[in-house]
């Protein structure tokens, strides 16, 4: 069973206390902002949105829930504007990073190629062009040259 249910409870339950207790425009949104990103590096993108949207309506909420300091009304409004943008900008950055993740792919261990013609075996006795089997396993796509090096050998076959 996760833990993240209660984290997330308990961690926006501290945030209502401490917008109770906390004078308007203190930094007490940090614990909602903290929890999302915990979400987004953490949890699913669902989930991640989901927190998301919670911790929103808490800093929000939190405006007219915290005591009145010596700070003008507008630059908490204005902090906690900040607040809920850096909430988003977590959830976009974690979606993101998935989507990134999900494009990377790496080929690891050990790749029987023949030594002649370069052919790879896959599955028990298949085998398979090079370039087709990391095109296939990786996403990567070829395009064909020459080195200078072989330019050099196949210009002097073919002046001969």
């Amino acid at each position: 069973m996760s833990i993240r249910p209660g984290f997330y409870i308990l961690g926006f339950a501290a945030v209502v206390v401490l917008d109770w207790v906390t004078p308007l425009a203190i930094a007490d949104w940090l614990i909602p902002v903290c929890v999302v990103c915990f979400a987004s590096i953490r949890g699913s993108s669902r989930e991640a949105t989901a927190v998301a949207a919670a911790g929103t309506i808490c800093v929000v909420a939190g405006l007219w829930s915290s005591p009145l300091g010596d700070i003008p009304f507008w630059m908490g409004a204005l902090n906690r504007v900040a607040a809920v943008a850096i909430i988003w900008a977590c959830v976009y950055l974690a979606r993101r990073r998935r989507k990134a993740e999900s494009e990377l792919t790496a080929l690891r261990g050990l790749l029987p190629i023949c030594a002649s013609c370069r052919r790879v075996r896959y599955g028990d006795d298949e085998w398979e062009n090079l370039e087709a089997f990391i095109s296939r396993n990786s996403g990567a796509r070829f395009t064909h040259g020459l080195c200078p090096a072989c330019y050099e050998k196949y210009a002097e076959k073919g002046s001969a």
